[in-house]
């Protein structure tokens, strides 16, 4: 079984420090409407993590391949999804590894299926973890989508969300104060084409889309001084996966 990559730790006490904020559960969380003037509620933190890493670690900055599936297998919180790429006439075996609490799904994940994979890196030095993935099938259809960095989405507007979109959403709790600064816990809204937007907090998980269609984790989402979240002022793990 693969090594999980790790996180900084500062990272993670930012994500981790702002129990102090009280609400409802996600369960609770209404949906909002652009019309409704409403705006999300502060809620509990939940154990929510998400995290993936490719193997071998590719050369390049990003990755567009077209692969295969051999294998999609569970073991505990890891789902370790073996595929074949065909790079430069060349075939790869590559193993795409998912880590997240709640626990992947597989079923959409069909052995033989052809793929499309999609990764970005900010630097030639990164290793172990993409901050940007997207695996959809030959049709384009969602399988499953990451961020982790400063932004949802890499730099040169490569859409990773589709059929959905996700786009920051406003502050809602509010700010804290900790060893590395200050930091604020923010919302996410997620629309699907023809559907009305949700917001979803930092530290939350839930079932989106047509009749629970995809799982998101949103491991998190805040704001604040470059100590606790990183010089562009923001911090996003996020991860969306169809789940049928």
């Amino acid at each position: 079984m693969g090594q999980r990559p790790g996180v900084a730790g500062w990272i993670v006490g930012a994500a981790l420090g702002f129990a102090a904020c009280a609400g409802p559960t996600m369960a609770d969380v209404p949906s909002v409407v652009a019309t409704a003037g409403a705006t999300p509620e502060c809620a509990e933190p939940e154990a929510v993590s998400f995290a993936w890493a490719l193997e071998p670690v590719p050369e390049d900055i990003s990755l567009d391949l077209a692969c295969t599936v051999t294998s999609a297998a569970a073991i505990a919180d890891e789902l370790a999804i073996g595929l074949r790429c065909d790079e430069a006439g060349v075939v790869v075996a590559r193993t795409l590894r998912v880590w997240a609490t709640p626990r992947p799904p597989r079923t959409a994940l069909a052995r033989g299926g052809p793929v499309r994979l999609r990764a970005f890196w900010p630097s030639s030095e990164a290793a172990g973890a993409a901050e940007f993935v997207r695996l959809e099938t030959a049709k384009g259809e969602l399988l499953l989508a990451g961020a982790r960095g400063g932004a949802l989405g890499p730099p040169d507007g490569t859409e990773l969300w589709p059929p959905f979109t996700l786009t920051e959403g406003p502050e809602v709790c509010m700010s804290e104060e900790t060893a590395c600064g200050e930091a604020q816990r923010r919302a996410l809204e997620l629309r699907r084409a023809g559907a009305a937007p949700r917001w979803y907090v930092d530290a939350s998980w839930a079932q989106v889309g047509d009749r629970g269609e995809a799982q998101l984790w949103v491991e998190a989402a805040q704001t604040g001084e470059a100590g606790c979240v990183g010089d562009a002022g923001a911090w996003y793990s996020v991860g969306l996966m169809a789940a049928r």
